[in-house]
This record gives structure tokens, sequence and C-alpha cells, in this order.
């Protein structure tokens, strides 16, 4: 099944967090297996902006888990995620003036640092809740992603909730308990409830009295606080524009990806002239040359998992008109061959 198919155009994983994974991860096993099947390369992830697809982000996470199978992985992986490790959205909520405000702000910027959730705040009563909606299918690593997002909020959460009692806080989470939440429960005077959703939410709920939105955090910044939600608006601003154009051209690059003059049809398509083509894109901050790579790097990661296709009828059907120049772009992307790539 061609995956690509049914997840979105742009990317869902800052490549921050994946090179976080890499250093966690590299401590005791070699990156090259957390990075197998991914047809990613490490120098990726440095790159400003760049994401990983959801299908890249899935296998990454399972690689991570078969490299180690322990049940508490997740939440060793979130706990040294503080709010400095979510970029200008951390230091933005953790120098806000209120928690209210904090909140605010992680729901209006969570996409500037992942897709893989969304996060809604309601009122039920005299409680607020905040939700975690996944946005993509997670499947059996919802756990994982799960204990380790907890872990994060935890850590942060002994800054941010200082100003409010930590019993009145309660968490409820989808899958059941195991023994290593035991841990959490040590640390923390929160409330967990395992096996429960709250009001149809998929991976998180967060229930707490409303009056507290108001409560003064002890951490409140306000000239930090100004400057660092002027940078996630920026980065908002962009990754929605971003997205927009990523979106279109994508499809489209797609469907003249073995035209001679693919850019010039993409720009025919959107009745506008490769000048301003090339003019959109520079403001999503790339090219329609970085866009094509991508797309026919996570297409031919896909297509070479069909082992009854040839590497010269991929080729092709990538719009390389001579194997050997698929070949050098591929094992520029992963790091190796086609052919080694098949072989994992």
């Amino acid at each position: 099944m061609n995956e690509h198919a049914s997840e979105p155009a742009a990317g869902v994983l800052l490549g921050e967090y994946a090179e976080m994974l890499c250093q966690f991860m590299g401590q005791a096993h070699p990156v090259s297996a957390l990075l197998a099947g991914t047809g990613l390369s490490r120098d990726l992830f440095s790159e400003p902006g760049y994401r990983l697809s959801m299908t890249a982000t899935r296998r990454l996470l399972r690689n991570a888990r078969q490299l180690d199978p322990a049940p508490d992985l997740g939440m060793r992986l979130g706990q040294p995620l503080n709010f400095g490790s979510h970029g200008f959205l951390g230091y933005a909520a953790i120098s806000s003036s209120t928690l209210g405000q904090a909140f605010e702000l992680a729901v209006r910027y969570i996409r500037t640092r992942a897709g893989l959730f969304d996060i809604q705040m309601l009122q039920d009563g005299d409680m607020t809740v905040v939700r975690f909606d996944a946005r993509h299918a997670l499947d059996d690593l919802l756990p994982l992603v799960c204990d380790a997002l907890v872990t994060s909020i935890l850590s942060i959460g002994e800054q941010m909730f200082r100003v409010i009692p930590a019993h009145r806080v309660h968490l409820l989470l989808p899958y059941g308990e195991a023994p290593h939440h035991q841990r959490w429960r040590e640390h923390s005077d929160f409330q967990l409830h395992f096996g429960q959703l709250h009001l149809g939410a998929s991976a998180l709920v967060i229930r707490f009295p409303a009056q507290w939105m108001a409560a003064p955090l002890d951490t409140a910044d306000p000239q930090l606080a100004m400057l660092a939600a002027a940078r996630c608006e920026e980065e908002l601003r962009l990754a929605g524009g971003a997205d927009d154009v990523i979106i279109q051209v994508r499809q489209l690059a797609r469907r003249f990806l073995r035209e001679d003059n693919a850019q010039q049809c993409v720009a025919d398509a959107m009745h506008i002239s490769v000048r301003t083509l090339r003019r959109h894109l520079a403001r999503a901050n790339t090219t329609y040359k970085a866009l094509s790579d991508v797309l026919r790097h996570e297409l031919a990661v896909d297509l070479l998992r069909d082992r009854t296709r040839s590497v010269e009828d991929i080729a092709s059907e990538l719009g390389y008109s001579d194997p050997s120049n698929f070949g050098r772009a591929f094992r520029r992307w992963a790091g190796m061959s086609p052919r080694q790539f098949r072989q994992q």
C-alpha cells in the first residue's frame, strides 16, 4: 500500500526532533540502524525548517522501539525535553504572564513545531479542558508518543504548574497503565487516568479548574514573551503560506515528474509564470528543485519497497532517463544505493 497517498504533502515533524532522537538512541545504538528504511540521512535534520513525512516518522519511531523494546522508552525520550526543546513556542509559553496565556499560545502555534496533534481548549462547566487529538493514525505507536509527550509536560509543568495545586490537575490517556507509569505517580501529584477518553479525544486530555487560567506564572517574562510570540507568529505565517504553496506544487510536480520542462508545466497549471512560481517558493524558503528532490526521494523509498519493480523502472517513473543518475541522487538522499536500501 502507498502510504504517501493518504498523508499530507507537507511534513509532520521538525527535523530538530529527529536529531534529538538520533542523539538519544545513538548513545547505545548505531544511528544507521535507527534510520534504516526511512530513506533519510541525518544531515537533513539540520536543514532549517526540514520536516519528516508521516511515513518516515512512523518508520523512525518503530526502528527506535525495535532497537530499544523496553516499555518505558517513550518516558525516557520525553524526560530531556524541556521548554527549550520546543523552540520559540517553548520560550513563549514559559514566559507567559498567566497559565491561560501559555495554553493559548500552545494551541495557536503548535503547527510551527509538529503536525502530529491538534490542540483544542474547551470549557466544561467549571473546568478547562485541553485536548490533544492525533491528526494521523499512530496505531501501536500512540503509547510511545504519548508517554514522551506526557513526560515532557510533567517536566515543564514542575515550573508552570507551581502556581496551582498539582493534585487538581487531571491527565486522561486512552491506553492502559503499565508498571513503568508508576514513576509518574511517584514524581508528580497530578491525577492520572488511564484507559479513558474525554470528549472524544484520541490522544491526551488535561483538565484543571477554569479559574486557574488567570493564575500568574512564576516564570513570567513580558519582554521574552513578546519577542518569542512575535517569532512564533512569523513562523506560523511562513508555515501557513508555505504549506499552501508546497502542497499545490508537490501535487502538480508529481504529475509532471517525467517531463523535461516540469517546472514550466507546473507554472502553466497554476496559471503563473516560472518567475512568479520561483518567487512564491522563495517566500516559502524553498525551491522547485528542492521540492522535486524531496518528492522523488519519498516516492523512491515507497517504490523500492515493492520488490516486483526493477530499479531501472523506478528510475524511469521518477523522471530519470539514466538509472545511474537516479542511483547517485538516492545515495545523496539516503547515504546508500537503491539496491543496498532494498537489502536492509
